[in-house]
């Protein structure tokens, strides 16, 4: 009774799912690239945090390292912590492992604004530097610098940069508890 008026191109249901599907991968290839450079970014961004992050605790071990009192902990070798300056960079090193040829520099102070009481410089001997000599009080200052190189920096905004970190601790030296 009812007849359904068409007119001669009709598009049936399996033209309009592969109309949908192109469309579907039309917008795919638009937002992919933004979407994985904004990943990218991310992790470069993460990776730079952590050489940051690395740098900054690479100078609080050494530190540690280098403000207490007594011998290293390498068997038999007998050498004061704060003097022993490859035992200091060694720490720090190990610390910052991922770090490619950290700047290592020790130094010495009476505290701070005052004058240098020496700098730690010999790290090619397996003894303690005699140029250092130190009380209880003095402070030992280690400052840690790292090279960050972005992976793709012509792609991602981020610059080759250098991070550096600088802490110093007090010697304590031997304490005297009353009873």
């Amino acid at each position: 009774m009812f007849r359904k008026l068409t007119s001669g191109k009709q598009k049936s249901f399996g033209g309009m799912r592969a109309a949908k599907r192109a469309q579907a991968i039309v917008e795919f290839a638009i937002a992919a690239p933004v979407l994985f450079i904004m990943l990218l970014g991310i992790m470069e961004a993460g990776r730079m945090l952590f050489v940051y992050a690395s740098v900054v605790n690479a100078s609080r071990d050494a530190v540690r390292y280098a403000s207490a009192y007594g011998l290293s902990d390498t068997p038999l070798s007998g050498h004061l912590k704060y003097k022993y300056c490859d035992g200091i960079k060694t720490v720090a090193k190990n610390s910052g492992f991922f770090l490619k040829n950290p700047t290592i520099t020790i130094t010495y102070d009476s505290g701070p604004s005052t004058t240098s009481l020496g700098t730690c410089d010999l790290f090619a001997s397996p003894w303690d530097d005699p140029d250092i000599n130190v009380d209880t009080g003095d402070r030992v200052t280690v400052s840690v610098s790292a090279a960050y190189t972005p992976i793709l920096p012509k792609l991602l905004p981020f610059a080759t940069r250098t991070f550096t970190a600088t802490t110093s601790r007090t010697i304590l030296g031997i304490m005297e508890l009353d009873d």
